[in-house]
């Protein structure tokens, strides 16, 4: 856990990881999805508006669906709403908006929206790596309780070790010993490999010619299944007000819209082989 970044510039600069890492996420998954975008065969211009478009309504999309799941935190200070610090967004509302805006953005240019979703794989890893990363050095996002090997034991006064001196699983003396707290499950980091790994599974389906959309759809089931799963594995926020339920329906319906799309897309791509290419895949 490093929840400051010190840079060795003149005097000394301090920064912090977490907003510093996902600032840099919303800069660099953009332009590493619309090189690889420029690869495939479109404008690099064309690509950076969709992907930037998508990314800016993609941080509305995390606020609103934060708005739903800790409306307690802003009804305690409505200002939060309209706030543009690093607190108060849910991965999933912007993913979901961002995914809606990039589609519109692409149809106005008159683009292939499925290739140019495939494109954007990379981007998506590369963005989650980053927030991923952020989250860990900063300790939030943690896991439950566990004894495993990989288990991380957070240090003296990180989120995780507040909770557990709360809900007294921190002895007293213990804690004012400085002690760090008991380990956790690292869900940050799982999610971080889980990322990479479907990533690389996506590179070598692209590889073998699987149907356009279909790359990029594979990717949102499987992250979404893993998230879910991982949810479990995760530590709920005091902040949450919505039902534990809710998670857990939100990405089972979510993947089988996903799984519903992923046949039409191969459906779609037998009806081309058999009548010709319609005008949009």
């Amino acid at each position: 856990m490093h929840p400051v970044l010190r840079i060795p510039l003149g005097g000394g600069v301090e920064l912090g990881a977490y907003s510093s890492l996902y600032l840099l996420a919303w800069v660099v998954a953009p332009l590493v999805a619309a090189w690889f975008a420029r690869r495939a065969g479109f404008s690099f211009g064309r690509a950076v508006v969709v992907y930037g478009g998508a990314l800016a309504a993609g941080v509305v999309g995390a606020r609103l669906l934060d708005l739903f799941v800790a409306w307690r935190f802003y009804a305690e200070d409505p200002g939060r709403i309209w706030g543009l610090t690093f607190q108060g967004f849910s991965l999933y509302g912007g993913l979901v908006l961002a995914t809606f805006v990039g589609i519109a953005l692409g149809r106005l240019q008159r683009l292939d929206v499925w290739h140019l979703a495939d494109s954007a794989v990379p981007g998506l890893v590369v963005g989650i790596v980053l927030m991923r990363v952020g989250c860990f050095m900063r300790g939030c996002c943690f896991g439950v309780e566990c004894n495993l090997p990989w288990g991380v034991s957070f240090p003296f006064g990180s989120p995780a070790w507040e909770l557990q001196l709360a809900r007294g699983h921190l002895g007293l003396v213990q804690a004012l010993g400085g002690a760090a707290a008991l380990p956790v499950h690292p869900t940050q980091l799982y999610e971080m490999a889980a990322a990479v790994v479907l990533g690389a599974v996506i590179f070598a389906i692209v590889r073998k010619g699987a149907p356009a959309g279909v790359p990029f759809l594979l990717f949102a089931a499987g992250f979404t299944a893993f998230r879910m799963a991982n949810g479990f594995l995760r530590e709920r926020q005091e902040v949450i007000t919505a039902p534990e339920w809710f998670y857990p329906l939100f990405y089972t319906a979510l993947v089988a819209v996903i799984v519903v799309l992923i046949g039409r897309r191969f459906a779609a791509a037998r009806s081309e082989r058999h009548e010709g290419p319609g005008r949009y895949p």
